[in-house]
């Protein structure tokens, strides 16, 4: 099969992600990629694994840009035209009907659809591919059960909603002696020092803020620990997060390390990581990555991170700094006890067993092939 991708952009972000996965671990079939933006990270790591990449640099509401698009469809005649994004599913599927193609697969990876904390135009889209989701798409993948029911209740074909749970290669994310020791040497810290992690871009979403007013309740009670936070803008230029830092007297518990795209040797360097995201997550990957790595987590009950967690680590409610604390507290007195080394081991098979690479990339073969059969 030839499956043409047309995706929002190609910069770093959970559905690029996983869209590059599906390119580097699905051998059974062409895959063709564009973005209707720009470059970004994953244009160029595409084009490594010799994928066909094309960017539009396009203004979505640009009429000339979707015939543009329709008119290079027609020339690659796909088998499905697999969409990705609110603005891809949009753009996308419009140009594909304008070449008369049919098989059109919507991914929706979208969760927060509340006003003030999505776009207004973004929200709009989103109420207008529920009326098209009836007629356009063949298929809807969602990435989060979570999500799948909120476009149910937004008025989504739910015949037509499919979840499909991110993949991870566990050939590369995996427990590493080796990585953990030259982690901890890198941040200058003890061996015996709990090491609490957060990945993440920052942003109100990320709620940095809820994760450092639990730290200080812990730091309050004399408990020794450290913490490293990873991501873009996370870095001492960063004013806001710089000064709440300092306000909470967290300035000798915490290692800023901006944006840091080693993923498996942060995750197997820290002992407990935790997501204190309020709102607008989908299938976080960082939750399962870790866990991947053998390291127990601790979570916002945000998206699908309960689900992914399972009873492997410690859910508690977003926006309530003294359940996250007292989650995190539980940590530091089970680590170093062998609980806390089959938790560890429990954490890997939970994603072994579930959210494996290959099984997704099936996932994905099998729903094109069942949209070309219906549709012959």
């Amino acid at each position: 099969m030839k499956i043409v991708h047309i995706i929002t952009g190609l910069g770093n972000g959970g559905a690029e992600h996983t869209l590059y996965k599906i390119c580097k671990y699905d051998i059974n079939n062409k895959h063709i990629v564009i973005s209707l933006t720009g470059s970004g990270k994953y244009f160029s790591l595409l084009k490594k694994l010799n994928i066909r990449v094309y960017k539009l640099n396009c203004n979505f509401f640009s009429i000339h840009k979707i015939f543009y698009l329709s008119k290079l469809l027609s020339l690659l005649k796909p088998n499905i035209v697999q969409t990705w994004l609110v603005h891809g599913d949009f753009v996308g599927s419009l140009a594909a009907r304008l070449a008369g193609i049919k098989n059109i697969i919507w991914n929706i990876r979208y969760s927060n659809l509340e006003i003030g904390k999505a776009k207004f135009s973004t929200i709009l889209i989103l109420k207008l591919l529920a009326k098209l989701s009836f007629s356009l798409p063949k298929s809807i993948i969602t990435v989060s059960k979570k999500a799948k029911k909120i476009y149910e209740i937004k008025g989504y074909d739910s015949k037509k909603l499919k979840f499909i749970a991110n993949g991870y290669d566990l050939t590369i994310l995996k427990p590493n002696k080796i990585q953990r020791i030259n982690f901890k040497k890198k941040i200058k810290i003890k061996n015996h020092i709990p090491l609490i992690g957060n990945i993440g871009r920052y942003d109100p979403q990320k709620d940095h803020l809820n994760f450092l007013k639990a730290l200080s309740l812990i730091r309050s009670k004399n408990i020794n620990f450290f913490c490293v936070l990873v991501g873009f803008n996370i870095n001492k230029k960063n004013i806001s997060l710089f000064s709440a830092i300092k306000r909470l007297k967290l300035s000798k518990n915490i290692k800023l390390l901006d944006q840091n795209n080693n993923i498996p040797q942060i995750m197997n360097g820290i002992d407990v990581y935790v997501q204190s995201s309020s709102y607008g997550e989908g299938f976080p990957n960082v939750v399962a990555e870790a866990m991947a790595c053998g390291t127990p987590c601790v979570v916002t009950n945000v998206g699908d991170a309960s689900n992914i967690v399972g009873s492997t680590g410690w859910v508690v409610p977003p926006d309530n700094p003294a359940k996250l604390s007292n989650a995190i507290e539980k940590v530091i007195c089970e680590i170093n006890t062998s609980k806390w080394n089959k938790r560890c081991n429990k954490a890997r098979l939970r994603i072994k067993k579930n959210f494996d690479i290959a099984k997704m990339v099936r996932y994905y073969n099998q729903l094109w092939i069942d949209v070309l059969k219906k549709n012959k």
